[in-house]
C-alpha cells in the first residue's frame, strides 16, 4: 500500500510538471532572496527605479529582495548574466532599450537573444526623450531646427553618447521622419554630450529629461519638444513632437522587469501580479514625476507581443542609422 500511494504522489507530481509548473516549487515560491539585476551603475535612474520595488515587494513577498549592480559594456554583462542565470524567479532584470540594441549593434555580438532568452514580467514605466538646444540657440521650436537642417544638410550637428545610442537612433529617427541630414557627433560619455549643446558647441541632442533636467532647472538648455504620445506631467506646457507637426516622430525608451526564459508561469504570474500593482499605487507615480517618467503598466502575457515589435522596432531603426 505505500509503495501504490507513493506512486500515486509522484504520477501527480510529474503530471503537474508536464504542464510547465512543478508542484512543490509553485508551492514553495519565493522561500529566498530574490535578486534583482541592474545592467547600470548605483544612482543612475534605472538603479534608483529598481530600489524603489525592493522594498514593497519584499514586504509582498515575505522574503528579501536585493539589488545586484552589474554595469559595463553598455549594459551587455548585466543582460548576459540574466539570460544565463536559472529559470526559478530568483533572479530578474529590469531591462531598457539596450536589450534590443546590442545583439543589433556591428561592434560587437550579444551571447544572447532578447526574445528567445528572456520571459516577461512586468513593463512599468515609459521614459519619453527631449529634443533640446542651448538656452543661447537660435532655433526656438522643432519646426525651426527642422527647416535649418533642411536648407543646410549637414551643418546643424547633434550629439550623442555614442553609435547605436539611444540618443543617436532618436536622432536618426527625427532626420528620417522630417526628410532632414543633421551632422552626428559622438562622444564617450552622456555628459559630454549633452554640456556641449548647453556651451552651443553642438546644436542639439535628443536626451532622458533625467539626464538634462540639471542644466534645463539652470537656464543652460531649452526643450524645443518631447518625443513621446504625451506632454510631461511636470512641464506641461512643452509640445510632443506630433503636436508641432512632425506626426509620423514618436520616440521613448521604457523599463521592463524580465526573467530567464523557461521561468514557471507560476512564478512569472506572481511576480507580474505583485510588480504591477506596485507599480499602480500613488507613491511609485509620485517617484515617476519626480524622475519625469510615465507610468506604464503592462502585466506579463501582454508584455511579450510589446517585446516582438520593439525589437523589430529597434531593428529597422539601427539598420537606418547604418553610416549616419
Amino acid at each position: 500500500m505505500k509503495n501504490n500511494k507513493r506512486r500515486q504522489i509522484l504520477l501527480g507530481a510529474g503530471s503537474l510538471s508536464a504542464l510547465g509548473v512543478p508542484a512543490v516549487f509553485a508551492q514553495q515560491f519565493p522561500s529566498r532572496p530574490i535578486k534583482i539585476i541592474v545592467p547600470a551603475s548605483p544612482g543612475t535612474a534605472i538603479d534608483a527605479t529598481a530600489r524603489f520595488f525592493t522594498e514593497p515587494l519584499s514586504k509582498r513577498l515575505n522574503t528579501p529582495v536585493l539589488v545586484d549592480n552589474r554595469s559595463g559594456a553598455g549594459g551587455l554583462i548585466g543582460y548576459t548574466g540574466a539570460a544565463n542565470s536559472p529559470a526559478d524567479g530568483y533572479t530578474i532584470i529590469l531591462t531598457g532599450i539596450p536589450l534590443y540594441l546590442l545583439p543589433l549593434s556591428d561592434e560587437r555580438a550579444a551571447p544572447y537573444d532578447p526574445i528567445k532568452d528572456f520571459a516577461p514580467v512586468a513593463r512599468v514605466l515609459r521614459v519619453p526623450l527631449a529634443v533640446v538646444v542651448s538656452n543661447e540657440s537660435p532655433y526656438q521650436s522643432l519646426p525651426q531646427l527642422i527647416d535649418a537642417m533642411k536648407k543646410n544638410p549637414d551643418l546643424v550637428t547633434y550629439s550623442s553618447q555614442g553609435i547605436g545610442s539611444t540618443a543617436h537612433l532618436c536622432s536618426v529617427v527625427l532626420n528620417d521622419a522630417s526628410a532632414t541630414k543633421g551632422k552626428h557627433i559622438s562622444y564617450k560619455a552622456t555628459s559630454s554630450a549633452i554640456t556641449d549643446v548647453a556651451a552651443a558647441r553642438i546644436d542639439f541632442t535628443c536626451q532622458t529629461p533625467a539626464g538634462v533636467l540639471p542644466l534645463l532647472q539652470a537656464k543652460k538648455l531649452r526643450v524645443l519638444a518631447v518625443t513621446g504620445s504625451s506632454r510631461w506631467e511636470a512641464m506641461p506646457d512643452i509640445p510632443t513632437a506630433a503636436e508641432t507637426g512632425l506626426k509620423d516622430f514618436e520616440v521613448s525608451s521604457q523599463l521592463d522587469f524580465m526573467a530567464p526564459t523557461n521561468t514557471p508561469a507560476s512564478v512569472l504570474e506572481l511576480l507580474s501580479n505583485e510588480i504591477c500593482s506596485i507599480a499602480r499605487t500613488e507613491q511609485f507615480k509620485d517617484f515617476c514625476n519626480k524622475q519625469i517618467m510615465t507610468v506604464e503598466v503592462v502585466g506579463h502575457k501582454e508584455l511579450l507581443p510589446e517585446m516582438v515589435r520593439e525589437n523589430v522596432r529597434w531593428k529597422r531603426i539601427v539598420e537606418l542609422s547604418r553610416g549616419v
